[in-house]
């Protein structure tokens, strides 16, 4: 399991670089939808690693970052993923309190399924807003990875 999740944080890493290094290239031209959910994707990242790590969160959900500063923080998430994917001997259950304040316990499997599907399906919505805008868009579909 520790290698299907290694693999796929690796594509994960590979298309959000890749949307970064779009949105940097047509930055003049990118909405404000678009950089407030590639913030978030990368905010809603960190905050899950911290949650596995049982550390203190840096960001909220929803705060916006500048273009330029999205490929630190996509570093350092994909960092913490893999080193914690490292040390990861069985699948455990983790207790922590959703954004709103409600307690809740999910197996760290779940966790990690939901930080991957969670960056997909706002990637998702950034392209729309592009296409909308008739900006590029890159590839970011798995099968095309590898």
């Amino acid at each position: 399991m520790k290698d299907f999740f290694q693999d796929k944080f690796e594509y994960d890493f590979f298309a959000s670089k890749n949307w970064i290094e779009s949105l940097e290239s047509q930055e003049d031209f990118v909405s404000e939808f678009t950089i407030r959910s590639m913030s978030h994707i990368l905010n809603v990242h960190h905050i899950w690693n911290r949650r596995l790590l049982n550390k203190p969160v840096e960001s909220d959900l929803w705060d916006v970052f500048s273009i330029h500063f999205l490929q630190k923080l996509l570093e350092e998430n994909y960092r913490e993923t893999i080193e914690y994917l490292e040390k990861l001997e069985r699948t455990e259950k983790i207790k922590y309190h959703s954004s709103e304040g409600v307690a809740f316990e999910k197996s760290t499997m779940d966790v990690l399924y939901h930080i991957l599907n969670h960056s997909n399906y706002h990637r998702a919505q950034i392209a729309l807003d592009l296409k909308q805008n008739n900006l590029k868009t890159p590839n970011f579909n798995f099968i095309s990875y590898h």
